[in-house]
């Protein structure tokens, strides 16, 4: 019994890793920069990767390196044809020496509605930071 339940269980996962590859190719974050000890990474996936057609979404990832805390304060601007497009709100982060912060729960995705990976991955598709500030700080509370 259970080793039938193994092998039902090992064909499922295999079948969902085969059915949906563009996740596995979504692992990796790409290089962007290090700009005043704040080392970003960055990647393009979909806002639901059940949904094949969901917008695109940019996932960050970001590193203090310096060693002592600093305060980051940042927005993201989307452009067409060198034209802004979207500019997402200005966000705060604290990182301590050494820290790394990612994803959603960091505030770190943007997305701008009916937007898709093939758009991002135009010659006329650009994304930066509009604002990029770095400040040291005691601590981070």
């Amino acid at each position: 019994m259970k080793r039938n339940l193994f092998a039902y269980v090992t064909v499922v996962l295999l079948t969902l890793l085969l059915a949906f590859p563009s996740a596995q190719a979504q692992r990796s974050y790409n290089e962007f920069s290090t700009q005043d000890s704040v080392h970003v990474q960055y990647k393009w996936q979909r806002s639901n990767i059940l949904v094949r057609d969901s917008d695109a979404v940019l996932a960050l990832r970001v590193t203090n390196k310096d060693e002592h805390a600093v305060k980051w304060t940042f927005s993201v601007g989307f452009y067409e044809k060198g034209v802004l497009v979207f500019e997402s709100e200005k966000n705060e982060l604290c990182l301590r020496a050494g820290q790394s912060r990612r994803g959603g729960l960091a505030g770190l995705r943007f997305t701008r509605e009916d937007m898709s990976l093939d758009d991002v991955e135009k010659e006329t598709f650009a994304w930066d930071f509009t604002t990029f500030e770095v400040e040291r700080v005691e601590s981070c509370d």
